[in-house]
């Protein structure tokens, strides 16, 4: 059988990528025993078994060819598109990790400059300091031209997105299920913010469910789609950990954010700080550590508060306060405090949190000179 263009060679990479059993890693293995793709698909079972596949898996492989090229599904219409090892737009970084997927599916569009992109990720059940810190990093990185990558999960995954869109940036959010699911369902509406401004991928089939072994997988492609890896938050068996592992497999770099030793959830970073990761304090931090020749955005002019504003502001941090701590520690009435912290949170100075809690913003803007840690 002679193979003579690109769009045969696509559809092998698809027809090959639906063959169960045959992992990524056993197909790359396959490749770099016979040579090519397409030896891969015209070889006898025989040839398959030597190349490390099970007698049952061969066996698969040939019946998928005897049925003769598979058609790549058209999605278009359903703003997905489905992209193979063979099409131009494959994410240059995810080429080069062992095991790439032969076929993403795609909600939105990949972009060459997602050749400059870190990952942030950790743990799903976050503190606020966890989710603010991956916000505001997430949020300067995206200012700076740098593609936000992380997995649509709870916790930070969400901030880390939530705060690329903020900052005007390219996101791209990898699915342990297809691009099609909503998983988690509350995500429903952040997912698709991510592919207007970014993509959405996977590479599972459309209608896949998100079963559990399905994330480990999926970890390796949110490493494998960036230079480094930054890791807030997270606990001794976090998937953090295994994306971590993953980036560190590919060389990638791996980075973390302290917290605080009281925390849980500060396990994994610190883990991984104790290893040689890279501690990150702000946005400089990881540019420096992946050599990427990019300053922190300026902030532009401050933002003007009154006295009463620049009191209440004066006894927030980035901890949240019950609204009666805020009211003992400035001074002033309740009802003044209330009004004061509503007008703070309208203009974004002031995040509010369930529980009448407030503090300060993950990246508020420069209030006059009235910020504190």
């Amino acid at each position: 059988m002679v193979f003579g263009s690109a769009g045969e060679e696509r559809k092998i990479w698809f027809g090959l990528s639906q063959v169960s059993g045959l992992t990524p890693r056993k197909l790359w293995q396959l490749v770099e025993h016979l040579g090519s793709v397409r030896a891969v698909w015209e070889a006898s079972p025989d040839s398959l078994i030597r190349g490390g596949l099970s007698p049952v898996v061969a066996q698969r492989v040939v019946a998928r060819r005897s049925q003769g090229f598979p058609a790549v599904p058209e999605m278009e219409n359903l703003g997905i598109r489905v992209t193979t090892w063979a099409d131009p737009e494959y994410p240059d970084l995810l080429r080069k990790i062992p095991d790439p997927p032969p076929v993403l599916y795609v909600r939105g569009r990949l972009a060459p400059e997602d050749d400059v992109a870190v990952a942030i990720v950790g743990a799903r059940k976050a503190s606020t300091y966890g989710k603010m810190v991956a916000e505001a990093l997430a949020c300067e990185l995206a200012r700076c031209g740098v593609t936000v990558v992380s997995g649509l999960a709870r916790g930070i995954d969400g901030a880390a997105h939530r705060g690329a869109l903020r900052g005007g940036g390219r996101t791209i959010g990898v699915l342990g299920c297809g691009v099609d699911v909503a998983y988690p369902p509350e995500h429903r509406e952040l997912i698709a913010e991510v592919a207007r401004g970014g993509a959405v991928i996977s590479e599972l089939p459309c209608g896949t469910p998100p079963l559990a072994y399905h994330f480990p997988m999926r970890n390796r492609i949110i490493s494998g789609l960036s230079l480094g890896v930054v890791v807030v938050e997270g606990g001794e068996r976090s998937g953090a950990l295994i994306t971590a592992d993953c980036a560190l497999e590919q060389g990638r770099e791996v980075l973390a954010v302290p917290g605080s030793i009281l925390g849980e959830k500060r396990r994994a970073p610190h883990q991984l700080l104790k290893q040689g990761a890279k501690p990150v304090e702000c946005v400089e931090d990881i540019l420096e550590e992946l050599h990427l020749p990019l300053s922190r955005p300026g902030r532009g002019e401050p933002v003007q508060v009154d006295p009463k504003e620049a009191r209440v502001l004066s006894c927030l941090t980035y901890e949240p306060k019950h609204i009666d701590e805020i009211v003992e520690e400035c001074g002033l009435g309740s009802h003044l405090v209330a009004g004061v912290l509503l007008g703070l949170e309208v203009r974004g100075i002031v995040c509010q949190l369930p529980g009448k809690r407030f503090a300060r913003s993950p990246e508020p803007p420069d209030a006059g000179g009235t910020r504190r840690g």
